[in-house]
């Protein structure tokens, strides 16, 4: 199995075609045809299937595939790594984040990490783990700043670690009809915005509503966009489930209701992959992210604190 046979296979998926593959490599479609060919006789199945649709992997295919990927993205990871220790080229950090963490951790870190990382770049795609999670075992991610799924737990495939837990609320606009609600089953005839889901199965208010054995929420309004669903919120009377760094930036304009009801609250985290050990710029920001999760931690547990003595007076 060559390199050239493994790019090969990589370009015909990114490229949907044989014809765009073989532009992509610099190569005749007839080259790039005959290195797909030897490494299906290498491998002994084949790979590709041609359709009147295009082009589309066999199971196989798709096996070896997720292999190819991470192989260059560890020879991209190594060659970035001896960069660094040589100081012959800027590290970059790639990673994923939920808008939790893109708020909370990647914009109040930025200036620390260049001042202790000059020149390097953080390569930053938004999901949560369940769409990111491909990626990262890839290789195209050194890890993954976003909530754990329930009941995740290290593997051989990934690390979860958590670093704070931030509780979660229903969030109104100011004025909203049900704003002094304070069970969860006086929402029954809400209609409700969702977000990115934190796990694939489904949303956290139908997870939250289940747990209580409430019927299954009505939602209207599904976007992976925060900014559709801070938008919904102030403007309409959708109803959301959000963390506070999600609803404070909107200031007066929405409220959270005093829901009495126990909510499970957001597990936040970064989860990489088991090892597989980070670059030194991804160690480095890895560390200000341990730093800045202890600060908030501590900020929320002495506002938790206030608020229990707060309503025992």
């Amino acid at each position: 199995m060559k390199l050239q046979q493994l790019s090969a296979l990589i370009a015909l998926v990114d490229a949907g075609s044989l014809r765009g593959a073989a532009r992509e490599l610099g190569v005749t479609q007839p080259a790039l045809g005959a290195r797909i060919a030897e490494l299906e006789r290498v491998v002994g199945a084949s790979l590709v299937q041609r359709n009147a649709r295009g082009t589309t992997l066999t199971n196989v295919g798709h096996a070896l595939l997720g292999h190819a990927r991470i192989i260059f993205n560890q020879m991209d990871k190594a060659q970035a790594d001896i960069a660094q220790i040589t100081n012959s080229g800027a590290p970059t950090v790639a990673l994923g984040a939920s808008p939790v963490a893109a708020r909370e951790l990647i914009a109040p870190l930025f200036h620390a990490f260049q001042s202790k990382a000059a020149g390097a770049l953080l390569r930053i795609k938004e999901g949560q783990f369940h769409d990111l999670a491909t990626e990262l075992r890839e290789g195209g991610l050194e890890m993954i700043l976003a909530p754990i799924p329930p009941g995740a737990k290290d593997s051989k495939a990934f690390r979860f670690e958590q670093l704070v837990t931030y509780p979660m609320h229903v969030v109104a606009r100011a004025g909203h009809p049900l704003a002094d609600c304070r069970r969860l089953a006086d929402l029954f005839d809400a209609a409700w915005v969702v977000g990115a889901a934190t796990s694939a199965r489904r949303s956290t208010i139908e997870e939250v509503y289940a747990s209580h054995g409430l019927p299954r929420p009505t939602i209207e309004l599904h976007s992976d966009a925060i900014t559709v669903v801070q938008a919904c919120l102030l403007q309409t009377d959708l109803l959301g489930l959000l963390p506070a760094p999600l609803f404070a930036p909107l200031g007066d304009g929405v409220v959270a209701l005093p829901i009495e009801d126990p909510i499970r609250p957001l597990q936040f985290g970064v989860i990489t992959l088991a090892g597989v050990p980070l670059s030194p710029a991804a160690k480095l920001f890895t560390g200000l992210v341990r730093q800045r999760s202890e600060e908030i931690a501590a900020r929320l547990a002495k506002k938790r604190r206030t608020a229990t003595v707060s309503s025992n007076i």
